[in-house]
């Protein structure tokens, strides 16, 4: 009877799970494809008000340029609401271009090794993503680590990914213990791997970095 409740309880938030997920993906698609239909517009419209008044063409670049920041904002938050280089290419392509934006903003090395000849099932793509963004937060917020490398492969009936990190790591059993188990978005995680039935194991100790390594089950 516990393990039906179990299985019951797995299914329900793997539909929670999918329904925000599909959410996400229409208000980014929305955001990225309709908003900057609607952008191009206003550029060619200011293009055409530039030609007609050249006396107003310093404040039309002005003008410009907010737009171009606003056209900035709105990718940003599409890309997190849902990236759409997941849903067209796929893990491997998106999780480089994951790694290439928090390299750029925090100055952290990351390198991303993943197969790039199979596609996985979009849920586990999802969830994958999810977490190494979620890794790679706690990463440049908490470790002071340099390098940073992400491994995605397939071993019998699984796929796991690594998250390691050469930063100065923590005493696992304090830290856990401190924060409830509920430290450095491994509630967020634990509940999209409890969703695929899959597990998280952490590695760390001060001053030897971390690693997180996910393994979700898969059918042969």
């Amino acid at each position: 009877m516990a393990s039906r409740a179990f299985q019951d309880a797995v299914t329900a938030l793997r539909r929670v799970n999918d329904t925000l997920e599909e959410e996400a993906k229409r208000i980014a698609h929305a955001l990225h494809d309709e908003a900057g239909q609607l952008l191009a517009s206003v550029y060619l419209a200011l293009e055409e008000i530039s030609r007609d008044l050249p006396a107003a063409r310093g404040r039309l670049q002005e003008v410009r340029k907010l737009l171009d920041g606003i056209e900035e904002q709105l990718r940003r938050i599409s890309h997190e609401l849902r990236p759409t280089i997941l849903d067209d290419l796929g893990l491997a392509p998106a999780l480089e271009f994951l790694a290439e934006g928090v390299s750029a903003r925090s100055g952290i090395a990351v390198t991303v090794e993943a197969p790039k000849d199979r596609r996985l099932p979009p849920a586990m793509e999802t969830a994958l993503y999810r977490i190494v963004k979620e890794a790679l937060t706690n990463v440049s917020r908490h470790a002071q680590a340099r390098r940073v490398s992400v491994e995605v492969g397939r071993r019998t009936r699984a796929v796991f990914c690594s998250v390691r990190d050469d930063g100065k790591g923590f005493d696992m059993a304090e830290v856990l213990s401190r924060k409830g188990g509920r430290g450095f978005g491994l509630a967020g995680i634990g509940e999209r791997l409890r969703a695929l039935g899959g597990t998280l194991d952490i590695n760390s100790a001060p001053g030897k970095g971390t690693e997180l390594v996910i393994t979700i089950p898969v059918e042969s």
